[in-house]
């Protein structure tokens, strides 16, 4: 977008690239494997052909992500969904690390695994289990890391 300001071409950017090669490809994925048929409203072309031509002020104003579909929306949503920071989807790997997972989780990152492979402080790796487990601490970004790179490991290096 030649001439276009810096957030239109960032926008423009993120539209042609993260969309379609990560979040879409994401949300496809994971829709088809639960059977689900997924819409993506603020999509449709001609919507996003006249949102790109307007100016970047009506975009973004201090601080203010998501101006025009708050402004549309203020009138049926109440302010405090509105001005609420911004939540993910999250997946319950806590819960699936202290369940249907962990007897994954202790064989692949059991103390002899660790000690043979070498990479990891198998004590370390057990005290987080352990804590994780018994719902003392929550570890399980740590965990879920070391449990896909086990699975790596497996698939690519063993």
């Amino acid at each position: 977008m030649p001439g276009a300001d810096a957030l239109t071409r960032t926008l423009a950017l993120y539209q042609d690239t993260y969309l379609p090669e990560d979040i879409l490809t994401k949300v496809d994925r994971a829709s088809m494997a639960c059977g689900l048929e997924v819409r993506a409203p603020f999509l449709d072309a001609m919507l996003v052909d006249s949102v790109q031509e307007l100016p970047a002020s009506f975009k973004y104003g201090r601080r203010q992500t998501k101006r025009l579909l708050k402004l549309a929306a203020a009138n049926h949503l109440p302010a405090a969904i509105l001005a609420r920071p911004k939540k993910g989807f999250g997946i319950p790997v806590a819960r699936w690390l202290r369940g249907p997972l962990a007897p994954l989780l202790r064989r692949l990152l059991g103390r002899e695994r660790l000690e043979q492979q070498g990479l990891f402080r198998p004590d370390e790796v057990a005290l987080r289990i352990r804590e994780h487990q018994e719902g003392v601490r929550d570890h399980r970004k740590p965990l879920w890391t070391l449990l896909m790179f086990q699975l790596w490991y497996d698939r690519w290096l063993a």
